[in-house]
């Protein structure tokens, strides 16, 4: 899983304009020096200051409305020094601003500069930052930034010219997807649970194609209604996903890989349990393709 997070942990920015709600009261202080140290020591690969002053629970956003954990933001920083050699600051400024809503943010600007371990280029890349505090703790910290130097990078260790001993039949290029797409997948499995046939339904392509664990197939939307829907409304569904990630070939073919533990109450007391690995085919918000692999629990 650490893959998918990096692709969005790089060189980030934030600008912060000082407004109405500003005290006007800037300054470089104990926490602009410390959020300086912070970018020093991600350079230098220490991380045992963000463990320290970042909350247990911070917030994190990574140029997106999508929020991430303090552990992953770690992580995937960590990740930069597998990508990237010599990676360091060409300048780096911050200060402290105050609000009268009591508010204080530290926010920094800064150049990264690093060459990529798979590419061979070197990047110089401008960032803007911004961390939220609640006494000594940094309780949100936003990233903006553009992602292209990484996504490169990543896409050129995926790909680096290592000697599998195989070629694979359908695709061995992939890259980070929409994780929207891991959204969808993830509601027809509640959907599932709750017995909402409907639902789950509506997510549903009318070209679906079913490669079923048992080696059968299903196609149309029809044959899915008929299989579907009673077997639906009339058992109980526990379902446990373990892992999901969405992922793009290089056809612009957009899929989501998803892990599960499965439980299965027939209307009649029997149970069946089994871990199930499926991959989902999207096309316009989606499923229209579903290869599914299952293995029964041992009792």
């Amino acid at each position: 899983m650490r893959k998918l997070i990096i692709a969005f942990l790089l060189f980030s920015g934030f600008i912060f304009a000082q407004g109405p709600n500003s005290t006007g009261k800037i300054r470089y202080d104990k926490k602009a020096e410390l959020i300086k140290q912070l970018h020093d020591d991600y350079a230098n690969n220490n991380f045992e200051l963000f463990e320290t002053i970042l909350a247990d629970d911070a917030t994190i956003y990574l140029g997106s409305t999508q929020k991430y954990t303090k552990k992953q933001l770690i992580e995937g920083f960590k990740s930069h020094h597998v990508l990237y050699k010599n990676i360091s600051w060409g300048w780096l400024n911050t200060e402290t601003a105050t609000y009268k809503s009591g508010d204080k943010w530290t926010m920094s600007w800064g150049l990264w500069k690093g060459e990529g371990n798979y590419t061979g280029t070197a990047n110089e890349i401008p960032g803007h930052y911004a961390y939220k505090w609640e006494g000594d703790k940094i309780v949100t910290a936003m990233y903006f930034y553009d992602p292209t130097s990484l996504n490169t990078e990543v896409s050129a260790m995926t790909n680096s010219s290592i000697d599998y001993g195989y070629e694979a039949v359908y695709s061995s290029s992939w890259k980070i997807g929409n994780p929207a797409n891991s959204k969808i997948v993830l509601d027809i499995q509640k959907a599932a649970e709750t017995n909402n046939f409907d639902q789950a339904l509506s997510l549903i392509h009318p070209d679906i194609i079913i490669n079923n664990a048992d080696g059968s197939t299903m196609a149309g939307i029809e044959v899915f209604k008929s299989a579907f829907e009673g077997y639906m409304k009339e058992n109980k569904f526990k379902i446990n996903p373990m892992a999901w990630m969405s992922v793009v070939n290089e056809n612009g073919e957009e899929w989501v890989l998803l892990w599960t533990e499965e439980t299965i109450t027939a209307s009649d007391g029997s149970i069946s349990s089994y871990y199930a690995h499926e991959g989902f085919k999207i096309v316009d918000g989606k499923v229209i393709q579903v290869n599914q692999f299952h293995q029964p629990k041992l009792k």
